[in-house]
C-alpha cells in the first residue's frame, strides 16, 4: 500500500501530520440503532467479513460518531464488540480495516517514538514532538493492535520545506489560492496527487513519441551472460517495443574498438543478418548428466546421429556449454541421446543449433527485449552493454516526489479545473482554466526540444 503524506510544521517542537488513510476490504450498514456501551452491532450483510477478530471502523471516518472497535466474531447480520464508546444510527456504514494505528519513528531509532491510535473524528491523526527540531527526520507505519502487523515504513520525512520542483509546490499554492482548506474531506491530498498524475499523463499522450529530455537515463549498464543473443531492457524505460525510447547501445571493452557503438536495425532488417541464431528454449529442468533435453521447439536441430548443440550461460561464472546428441523428436521436441551436460540446465535457457559466436554488431528492439545479430561469446562474459534511453513517468505518490519536468507549473491550472470539478460536475469543457491548461500543453508540444537526433526508418 502507499506511504500515507505527512505533514511536519515546526514551532515549539514537531507537529506531524498524517493524514487517516484506512485500508479498507469490505463494508456495510447497521440495520437498527445502537447505544453506548452495546456489545453488537446488528448490519445488512457481514458475509465478506473476515473470520474471527478483526478491526471495524463504524461511521464514516471525520465523522463526529466515528470509532474503531475490536469485533471478536460474526454471525451474517451481526457482530460481537467490544463496548462501543459512542452511540450509532441505523443506515451507518461498517467497514473491515487493516490497521487502527501509527508507529512513529525518529531519526532512525530501532524503537518507537510512539505508537497512537487513529483520530477517527478527524481527516488527520496530529502528534507532537515537543523535543523536535528543523534536522530532525521521521517515518511512520500503519499498525493493527490485535495482530501487531505493520505496514512497510515510509520514507523518511524532515520538517524542511518541500523541494522547490515538487508535488507540494504544485499543490499548496493552487489550494491557497481558491481557498481549499487542507483539512476539505472532498478535496483531500489523495484526489490532488491523482489529479496531477492526471495531468502530467495528458501531456505525456499529447506528446506521445517525442522523447522529452528530462527523462533521459544515460550510461545506463546492463550486464550480459555469455551465449545469449539478447538482455531485458529496464523496467522503467519507456517504450519496450521498439527503439523509440532508446537512444544508443555499446560496449566499453578495451580493445582498439572502444568505445564499440552497436547499430541499430529494424526487426525486418534484424532478420535478413541474424541467420544464425537457431534453436530453442528448455522447458523441463535438466540436471547434470541428463540423457535428453526438451525445447519449446526442435524444429531447428539437424537430425543426426552426430548433432552438436550450444548451450547458454545463466550464470556469470560459466561458460557456452557444448553437448552432442543422435537423434531428435519431433513430436516431444526433444533431443535424445545427449552427453556432455555437465552443468543443470534451468527451464528457459537458449539451446543454439549452428550459432555465429562473436561480438555482437546489430541490434533491434522487440518483446520487452534488446537483440543481437550474434550470440555473445565466452570472451565478454558479464560485460557491461551500456544505453541511453528514456525513462517512462512514474505515478505520482507523495507531495515529496520531485516533478523534472521544466514544464511543471502549467499542471496548476488542470488542478485548478480538477478542484472546481469535484465540486461541481455539470462544468463543462468550456472552463477557462482547463482551456489555458491545453492551450500551454499545445505550446509546450509545438516547442519541444530533445537535444538528441532522431533517426526516421523509411524501408
Amino acid at each position: 500500500m502507499e506511504y500515507p503524506q505527512i505533514l511536519i510544521k515546526h514551532n515549539i517542537g514537531n507537529t506531524i501530520e498524517i493524514p487517516n488513510q484506512l485500508d479498507i476490504k469490505t463494508f456495510t450498514y447497521l440495520s437498527a440503532n445502537t447505544a453506548i456501551s452495546g456489545l453488537a452491532l446488528p448490519v445488512d450483510n457481514a458475509i465478506d467479513f473476515t473470520t474471527g477478530s478483526i478491526l471495524l471502523l463504524v461511521s464514516s471516518l471525520g465523522s463526529e460518531s466515528a470509532e474503531i472497535i475490536n469485533s471478536t466474531s460474526h454471525t451474517n447480520q451481526s457482530f460481537v464488540t467490544a463496548a462501543l464508546t459512542l452511540p450509532h444510527s441505523r443506515g451507518d456504514i461498517v467497514q473491515e480495516i487493516k490497521f487502527d494505528q501509527i508507529v512513529i519513528h525518529k531519526n532512525g531509532v530501532v524503537l518507537p517514538l510512539a505508537t497512537v491510535n487513529f483520530q477517527t473524528t478527524q481527516q488527520k491523526t496530529i502528534y507532537n514532538d515537543p523535543t523536535g527540531t528543523t534536522a530532525d527526520t521521521y517515518t511512520v507505519q500503519w499498525k493493527n493492535s490485535l495482530t501487531s502487523s505493520v505496514s512497510t515504513e515510509s520514507t523518511a520525512i524532515s520538517v524542511l520545506d518541500y523541494p522547490e520542483n515538487s508535488v507540494a509546490e504544485i499543490i499548496y499554492p493552487v489550494l491557497k489560492s481558491m481557498g481549499v482548506s487542507e483539512n476539505d474531506p472532498k478535496i483531500n491530498i489523495d484526489f490532488l496527487l491523482s489529479a496531477v498524475d492526471d495531468a502530467r499523463k495528458f501531456v505525456q499522450a499529447k506528446t506521445y513519441g517525442i522523447r522529452q529530455a528530462w527523462q533521459h537515463e544515460f550510461e545506463f549498464p546492463i550486464k550480459i551472460l555469455a551465449g545469449n543473443n539478447y538482455v531485458l531492457l529496464p523496467d522503467n524505460i519507456d517504450f519496450k517495443e521498439t527503439d523509440r525510447s532508446l537512444l544508443a547501445a555499446r560496449f566499453m571493452i578495451g580493445n582498439v574498438l572502444t568505445p564499440f557503438n552497436l547499430r541499430y536495425i529494424d526487426k525486418r532488417s534484424w532478420n535478413q543478418i541474424a541467420f544464425s541464431v537457431m534453436g530453442g528454449e528448455t522447458t523441463v529442468l535438466a540436471g547434470i548428466g541428463a540423457v535428453s533435453l526438451t525445447l519449446n521447439s526442435v524444429g531447428d536441430f539437424p537430425n543426426t546421429a552426430s548433432g552438436v548443440a550450444y548451450v547458454a550461460t545463466t550464470g556469470f561464472t560459466q561458460t557456452i556449454m557444448q553437448i552432442a546428441y543422435t537423434s531428435v523428436d519431433l513430436t516431444t521436441n526433444q533431443l535424445l541421446g545427449v552427453t556432455g551436460i555437465t552443468r543443470s540446465i534451468p527451464v528457459g535457457t537458449r539451446v543454439w543449433s549452428r550459432p555465429t559466436i562473436s561480438q555482437p554488431i546489430y541490434y533491434t528492439v522487440f518483446d520487452d527485449k534488446l537483440v543481437f545479430d550474434r550470440i555473445i561469446p565466452d570472451s565478454m562474459q558479464g560485460n557491461n552493454l551500456y544505453i541511453d534511453y528514456y525513462k517512462k513517468i512514474e505515478k505520482v505518490v507523495n507531495l515529496y516526489q520531485v516533478l523534472d519536468e521544466h514544464y511543471r507549473e502549467i499542471y496548476k491550472w488542470y488542478l485548478r479545473y480538477a478542484i472546481k470539478y469535484r465540486k461541481d460536475i455539470s462544468l463543462d469543457s468550456n472552463d477557462p482554466d482547463l482551456k489555458k491548461f491545453e492551450s500551454l500543453v499545445q505550446a509546450l508540444f509545438d516547442n519541444l526540444y530533445s537535444g538528441q537526433d532522431s533517426v526516421i526508418i523509411t524501408s
